[in-house]
């Protein structure tokens, strides 16, 4: 049986792939093939026998990532981070949870799957058994993004101290974890990043958590001062175990946390 391959394309496919790939696209869309083939029928047709064919991988409707001319077999597939970042296009975005704990080696846990917070989208997608889960954040926790550069695309992660506080946030493993995690890497963390980082975090609780976090971890109070005004006056306390439900155990005054396990 034959293997659909550069030999079985259409003139028109091959001078539609070829011409994407001179002028360095790295996603069709219809309205590309449209304006390159002259026919919406044409091209619409075209995209989907090609998408079938493994010389593309749809993102979504209408938009396909293109499989290099020159893959083997079609044997070929981007970096998955890459693939995040096209299937975002102009979505503030970052790259986060799961995939950084791996990333910045919080965790030896290779994760299942692409976590990508952004500002619009939610759900889970599959794109060539490599699982993708959007979830949508708050604008306010758009922030400590940094950019690397993957196969000639730029790619939004999140920063070390960045996914450490979504780590206290969204914790891997137990709790404890979480506190060992910190101590192994509080040597080559940017603290005064880190404590501005959690003072500009929405949310007290994890502020909270990450003050007494990082104070057990030895991080001097003249650090330490400034998140403990960002918790504020009132007199509201917080479980320290985010995993534990029950408000039992010692109160610690500074930090406002019921320490409950």
């Amino acid at each position: 049986m034959k293997i659909a391959g550069y030999s079985e394309l259409s003139k028109d496919a091959v001078y539609l792939l070829s011409r994407a790939e001179f002028e360095k696209q790295k996603v069709i869309t219809n309205e590309y093939a449209v304006k390159v083939l002259g026919s919406y029928r044409k091209a619409t047709s075209m995209l989907d026998n090609l998408s079938k064919r493994n010389r593309l991988i749809q993102l979504r409707r209408g938009q396909y990532i293109i499989v290099p001319l020159k893959a083997p077999n079609q044997l070929w597939m981007p970096n998955e981070y890459v693939m995040a970042a096209l299937w975002m296009d102009n979505t503030p975005y970052y790259i986060g949870y799961t995939s950084m704990y791996s990333y910045w080696q919080f965790t030896d846990q290779v994760p299942q799957s692409v976590t990508v917070l952004n500002t619009e989208k939610e759900g889970v997608k599959n794109i060539k058994n490599i699982k993708f889960v959007a979830i949508k954040v708050s604008q306010k926790k758009m922030y400590g993004i940094k950019k690397i550069k993957i196969e000639d695309q730029d790619i939004s992660i999140s920063d070390k101290e960045r996914t450490l506080v979504d780590f206290i946030f969204r914790p891997m493993g137990s709790w404890e974890n979480v506190q060992s995690v910190i101590n192994a890497q509080i040597s080559s963390l940017d603290i005064s990043k880190l404590i501005s980082y959690l003072i500009k975090y929405p949310s007290a609780a994890v502020r909270k958590r990450g003050g007494l976090l990082l104070e057990k971890a030895g991080v001097s109070q003249d650090y330490l001062n400034n998140l403990k005004k960002s918790i504020g006056g009132k007199n509201s306390y917080t479980n320290f175990n985010p995993f534990i439900s029950y408000r039992k155990g010692k109160v610690n005054t500074d930090w406002k946390l019921i320490i409950n396990g």
